[in-house]
C-alpha cells in the first residue's frame, strides 16, 4: 500500500505524507485498519522510532487512533468538528488574530447565516433559540458559554457543515478572549437584548432584519471588547470599496439599525424605513 521512504527527505514527514493522503483521498475510510507496527515498518523501511514518531504526529492531527493488543494498530480515526477546530485554534495560538480580524471575518459570514437560519427556521428552532436567550444573564465562563450557543445554533439552522465549522472556530476564539477579559453583566446584558432582536426577526421571518440584527451585535460586541483590550476595533466603512463592489441584500455597513418602538421618538437623527413584521421593532436609516 505504502512506498519505501524517499531518505532523502525527512523520514517521518514522508511517512505522514504518504499516510494523509491515503486517508484524504478515500483509499483508506474511517474506521479502517492501516496496519500493525509491524507491517508498516516493513513496509516503509524505517526504524520502530521513526515509525512511532509519525504515528504521534497522525495521532495528534486526529487522522489516526492507535490501538494496542494483538489485533491492535494504527486505524483511520473518525475526524470530528472539536478535532478539526482544535487543530486549528492550536495553530492560530501561534499566530494571534485581533478582535478586530475576528469581527472582520463575522461581518462576511454572520449576516448570511442569519438570513439563512430566518428562512429556514422553525418552531422547534424558535423554541431552542427563547430557551438560550431567556437564561439568566450573569457573567463569567457560564455566561460565555449561554451566549455563544445562540451563534452555534443559528449556524447549525443553516445545514451547511463548512458554515457551521467556521461559527464554532470563530466562537472558540471569541470565548477564550471574552474568558480572559472577565466582561463585566452589562456588557452580557446588551449581548441578550441584542439576541432578543435577531430572534425576533426569526419570528417575523424578516430575513433583511435578521441580517441587520445580526451586524448591529456583532459590530458591538467587537466595539466593545477592542474597547476592554484597548485595541483599534474593526469599522465597515472601512470596507467601502468592498461593500460598493458587492450587492447587499440589505444595508450592513452599519448605517442601518433596528431599534424598539420605545426608542423611536429618541431617533432624530434616525430616519424610519420601515418596521420588522407585527413586532415592536423598526429599521431606521442613520446618518454618517
Amino acid at each position: 500500500m505504502f512506498n519505501t521512504v524517499n531518505k532523502t527527505e525527512k523520514i517521518s514527514d514522508n511517512i505522514i505524507a504518504q499516510i494523509r493522503d491515503s486517508i484524504l483521498s478515500g483509499r483508506l475510510k474511517p474506521g479502517d485498519r492501516v496496519a500493525s507496527e509491524k507491517e508498516l515498518i516493513a513496509q516503509f523501511g524505517v526504524s520502530k522510532a521513526t515509525m512511532r514518531e509519525a504515528l504521534r504526529v497522525l495521532e495528534v492531527m486526529g487522522l489516526v487512533e492507535i490501538r494496542k493488543g494483538t489485533s491492535g494498530g494504527a486505524f483511520v480515526a473518525e475526524v470530528d468538528m472539536k478535532t478539526t477546530i482544535n487543530s486549528i485554534i492550536n495553530f492560530i495560538h501561534f499566530k494571534p488574530v485581533s478582535i478586530k480580524e475576528i469581527t472582520m471575518l463575522r461581518y462576511f459570514i454572520e449576516p448570511s447565516v442569519a438570513r439563512i437560519a430566518c428562512i429556514k427556521r422553525t418552531d422547534n428552532d424558535i423554541e431552542h433559540l427563547r430557551n438560550i436567550t431567556g437564561e439568566v444573564v450573569s457573567s463569567g465562563p457560564a455566561e460565555v458559554s449561554r451566549e455563544i450557543g445562540f451563534h452555534r445554533y443559528l449556524a447549525r439552522m443553516t445545514g451547511n457543515t463548512l458554515l457551521i465549522l467556521l461559527i464554532d472556530f470563530v466562537d472558540n476564539l471569541l470565548s477564550t478572549m471574552k474568558t480572559e477579559l472577565d466582561l463585566d453583566p452589562e456588557f452580557y446584558q446588551n449581548v441578550r437584548k441584542a439576541h432578543e432582536i435577531i430572534l425576533e426577526c426569526l419570528i417575523q421571518r424578516d430575513p433583511a432584519a435578521a441580517a441587520i440584527a445580526m451586524v448591529q451585535d456583532l459590530l458591538e460586541v467587537g466595539r466593545e471588547m477592542a474597547m476592554v483590550m484597548n485595541t483599534p476595533p474593526f469599522d465597515p466603512h472601512e470596507m467601502e470599496e468592498a461593500n460598493s463592489m458587492v450587492e447587499w441584500p440589505a444595508n450592513l455597513d452599519g448605517r442601518m439599525r433596528i431599534i424598539t418602538a420605545d426608542d423611536l421618538d429618541l431617533e432624530k437623527k434616525g430616519t424610519v424605513s420601515r418596521r420588522v413584521g407585527a413586532s415592536h421593532l423598526y429599521l431606521v436609516g442613520c446618518e454618517d
